[in-house]
């Protein structure tokens, strides 16, 4: 049996926006932490648990407390709630994402688990407000480590009990992101990337060997899990790479 590890934002939901949005406003509305530096690179782990917490550490010296995360969250969630209500589309599924997960999970030669970035309780909303019910799938969350290594790991092991399976066969990570290439890089599995246009490019310049833009043609989902390779681990010049796309990505927004 095979393993497909699905992120959530801008993989399976087209929530980057409203995410990034909320998630900077959850830091000034609940803990007064302003003037947040959204070049998500530049971070040393891309994940909620790893941005909040290296800001707690360069801001005051240490680790948010039980509160704080707590605190934080329940904000973040109300956050969401407030745009849901105001405007659905922003949390619109990735063309065809609902079907195309729960088609791949009854496949005989695939199993399916989530492994994302974002905390539990903002994760499970997004894909409730997409229509996509993926309650009885294996999952992972920023809980579960500050790194997208970590949370990846934490996802195949939770495969490995739900599924019972000592090992799989072939394990694909599906990312968006640029963070999302360079994790399956460094676990050495293959990758599909999930973009539209450019960004879709700038996930093959940085090692992506196979890029889908939505999950309309299921056949061409299962090939590239198929055929997909594990990113070039070149650390360094991926990190130059995704460097000069960021730079890049700014100056756009910028004009």
């Amino acid at each position: 049996m095979n393993l497909a590890i699905f992120d959530i934002d801008g993989t399976l939901t087209q929530t980057n926006s409203v995410d990034e949005t909320c998630f900077v406003q959850a830091f000034a509305d609940a803990l007064s932490i302003t003037q947040i530096d959204t070049n998500w690179m530049a971070y040393q782990c891309v994940t909620d648990s790893g941005i909040m917490f290296q800001i707690f550490h360069e801001r005051f010296g240490r680790s948010p407390v039980d509160g704080e995360l707590g605190k934080y969250k329940s904000c973040l969630v109300n956050l969401l709630e407030t745009h849901l209500s105001t405007d659905s589309s922003l949390f619109a599924e990735v063309s065809g994402a609902s079907r195309a997960l729960t088609r791949l999970n009854q496949e005989k030669q695939w199993a399916v688990a989530l492994a994302t970035g974002c905390w539990r309780v903002s994760a499970e909303l997004k894909l409730k407000a997409a229509s996509i019910h993926a309650e009885h799938l294996p999952a992972a969350f920023a809980e579960d480590g500050p790194s997208r290594e970590k949370i990846l790991k934490a996802a195949m092991s939770r495969a490995h009990q739900s599924y019972g399976q000592s090992r799989f066969e072939r394990i694909v990570s599906v990312g968006d992101a640029l963070w999302d290439v360079q994790a399956a890089g460094n676990l050495g599995i293959p990758f599909v990337g999930v973009a539209k246009g450019e960004r879709g490019l700038r996930l093959q310049q940085v090692g992506a060997t196979h890029v889908l833009e939505d999950y309309s043609d299921y056949d061409q989902l299962i090939d590239c899990l198929r055929k997909a390779e594990v990113p070039n681990h070149d650390q360094s010049g991926m990190n130059q790479q995704a460097a000069q796309i960021v730079g890049r990505e700014r100056r756009e927004r910028v004009s």
